[in-house]
């Protein structure tokens, strides 16, 4: 009886586990009034700026052809605050702005890029199959679009213009490609130190790149670090774990983040929500900043900005832009570019759909994270399936006692009266 109490408390308590996880993940309530006495002369902290920015994605990737300076620039023109592009190094070590490993979705050229030189590169049309009616037409081919280099990102766009530098390579060699075009840029072109954010998923070439900008920082006498990075992926994944189990508080303030200011996520991955309070408070608690991609559809851009994060990551800085004087986070005045009609090639057009931007896993727990309702399921499935199966084999092993005991009777009787008439013989 004392077994079946205990087990009965431990199955109550996990449901009532389960079910507040569920509604804190579904309803945006963080709990965190429960634990913050805990914590709260621990650590006092917050996220340092007092508004939300527009990060533009690949440039402005479907109104105009994606990662081109013209991308750039019409980003810029449209009033966005950062602009976020993609590195890749070319055959012969060129650093080059292109996302896909692939040339084929973007150019008229197929194959790696990492396969080709830097002439061949630059020869290929980087605005080839750019559509913004699914095909339809293509006005940028022929236009003269190119893929360009880093430093001529950095040559070309003001040295005031703040970027988002996403490495979408696991090699440190690519790490210390950009870490020499940002140095050039600090020392030869001016550009202020703190103006770059430098991400990438692989932690590799992340903890590389933070190597030599502190070398950077100590040999230059600076105070911090002249770029900031955001999480790779397992150091983020880590961080969703432990926020999820309401632990990240007491385990980060015993071994705090030096590493990284930034976290760069998606608002959800496979069944965690991390729009809710308990994410972001926690990573605002540690001072850090929540970059949430890629939010194209006006809805959402309004939900996600009355939660206090940092940035917006959009392929659609059109749309932002008008969100963001709504919400009068831009000038009322602010002059905003008009779009051209679909026939007719210039500044940037209306795209007829977006593509929903899916956030997949390279890390083990990461992967794990994103399958973890369907681990649950499967448990709990196995859980029933032994029930059910111990009870059958329960009923049916009574049942056989119940046969045999009866079987036994049986005899008994037989022998019983078998006695009976030798007796009476």
């Amino acid at each position: 009886m004392k077994g079946s109490t205990i087990k009965l408390i431990i199955y109550i308590l996990l449901t009532v586990v389960g079910l507040s996880i569920y509604q804190v993940n579904h309803d945006g309530k963080s709990p965190r009034g429960y634990f913050e006495p805990l914590y709260s002369s621990l650590h006092t902290s917050g996220a340092s700026i007092n508004r939300t920015l527009i990060m533009a994605h690949r440039g402005s990737r479907y109104i105009v052809p994606e990662n081109t300076i013209l991308a750039f620039q019409t980003a810029l023109d449209l009033g966005t605050d950062v602009i976020e592009t993609d590195v890749r190094l070319s055959k012969d070590g060129h650093l080059v702005i292109f996302h896909d490993k692939l040339l084929d979705r973007v150019t008229n050229i197929n194959g790696d890029v990492e396969d080709h030189t830097l002439a061949e590169l630059r020869a290929c049309d980087a605005g080839y199959r750019f559509s913004p009616d699914n095909g339809t037409s293509t006005p940028f081919r022929g236009r003269g679009l190119k893929v360009p280099t880093m430093r001529e990102v950095f040559e070309t766009l003001p040295t005031t213009t703040s970027l988002n530098i996403e490495i979408k390579e696991d090699d440190i060699k690519v790490a210390e490609s950009l870490w020499r075009e940002l140095e050039r840029a600090f020392k030869e072109l001016g550009r202020p130190h703190r103006s770059v954010v430098v991400s990438c998923r692989f932690c590799e070439p992340t903890a590389h790149i933070r190597v030599l900008a502190r070398e950077y920082m100590v040999k230059n006498g600076l105070s911090e670090m002249p770029i900031t990075t955001s999480g790779c992926e397992r150091e983020v994944t880590r961080f969703v774990i432990l926020s999820q189990i309401y632990l990240a508080k007491l385990v980060y303030s015993v071994f705090p983040i030096t590493s990284f200011e930034v976290f760069q996520v998606p608002t959800s991955s496979g069944p965690i929500s991390l729009e809710t309070g308990r994410f972001i408070d926690t990573a605002h608690y540690f001072g850090l900043h929540v970059h949430f991609w890629v939010i194209n559809d006006a809805p959402e851009m309004k939900r996600v900005l009355g939660l206090g994060i940092e940035a917006i990551i959009t392929d659609r800085p059109d749309i932002a832009i008008k969100v963001f004087k709504d919400a009068k986070l831009k000038p009322a005045n602010f002059p905003v570019p008009k779009p051209l009609p679909s026939n007719h090639s210039g500044t940037y057009f209306i795209p007829l759909s977006d593509v929903e931007e899916s956030h997949t896993c390279i890390s083990f727990f990461c992967i794990l994270l994103q399958r973890i309702h369907f681990i649950i399921l499967a448990l709990v499935l196995s859980f029933v399936f032994m029930k059910l199966y111990s009870a059958k084999s329960y009923i049916a092993a009574k049942s056989g006692l119940a046969k045999r005991k009866k079987n036994y009777i049986l005899q008994k009787q037989q022998q019983q009266q078998s006695q009976q008439k030798k007796k009476t013989k």
